[in-house]
């Protein structure tokens, strides 16, 4: 059993508090906000700028990192990049916290409210177009297991494919695909950066979600974090992308 554990990623920490293993987690990154206790933790750094000192000050018996810009420091979660990857590395960190039935209850409960939220929507009779951007500065359309979840909230995201990384999008393969909803997710921004980063952006103003007024802001906590609370971004997505269901 861990007795010290630190955590270099938000959603470790979340998936930590979901297991109800928080109690041996002894230091987090600046990033991890939720849920509102890990604030309170003592803080090692960002994503990059991780303070060794202080690491070697906790003496901590497991350190659990983030694939996506932390290649350096593990590569153990690689399958995070679908939502198979996500449960999967749930179940790993149970077991690694000596919290394994905890981790598949947790699991079950995240599948029990996907069906849920699919089965208000099973009717629906058509799926518009969805384009999700993860990155403004190039503009990136949001891959790993985003597709997954916009797939299940009835929309169609043939942009990119579910296990492929985000990537860059030009401004022609935006105008060919034509979204009828745009999602601002920007990573690490919360919903702190406006609509009008995408409205007013060149060569978008015609695009048909931006003509009808259908450009949200999400909270990109709810779609960037492969954790428990993926669950709320699959609500979300279903609400603005199915409204007539809810």
């Amino acid at each position: 059993m861990y007795k010290k554990i630190i955590s270099l990623a938000p959603s470790n920490t979340e998936i930590l508090y979901g297991l109800k293993a928080d109690g041996n987690l002894v230091a987090v990154t600046r990033y991890c906000d939720f849920p509102d206790e890990a604030r309170k933790k003592p803080r090692i750094g960002g994503w990059l700028d991780i303070s060794d000192e202080l690491i070697k000050s906790y003496n901590p018996d497991l350190l659990l990192a983030s694939t996506f810009v932390q290649n350096k420091i593990t590569d153990k979660y690689r399958k995070k990049t679908t939502l198979k990857g996500v449960f999967d590395s749930i179940e790993k960190i149970g077991k690694l916290v000596g919290k394994e039935k905890e981790a598949l209850h947790l699991i079950q409960s995240m599948k029990n409210k996907f069906n849920e939220i699919q089965y208000k929507i099973k009717n629906i009779k058509t799926k518009p177009r969805v384009y999700i951007e993860e990155w403004h500065k190039p503009p990136t359309v949001s891959g790993n297991w985003v597709p997954t979840l916009v797939n299940m909230a009835g929309g169609d995201y043939s942009l990119i494919k579910a296990g492929v990384h985000s990537r860059a999008v030009s401004t022609e393969q935006i105008q060919k695909y034509d979204p009828g909803i745009i999602i601002v997710s920007i990573c690490g921004m919360a919903d702190k950066v406006p609509k009008e980063c995408v409205t007013k952006r060149e060569g978008w103003k015609n695009l048909s979600a931006v003509k009808n007024g259908k450009v949200y802001v999400f909270d990109d906590s709810w779609l960037n974090r492969p954790g428990p609370r993926l669950v709320v971004g699959l609500e979300k997505l279903a609400r603005v992308i199915h409204p007539e269901c809810f």
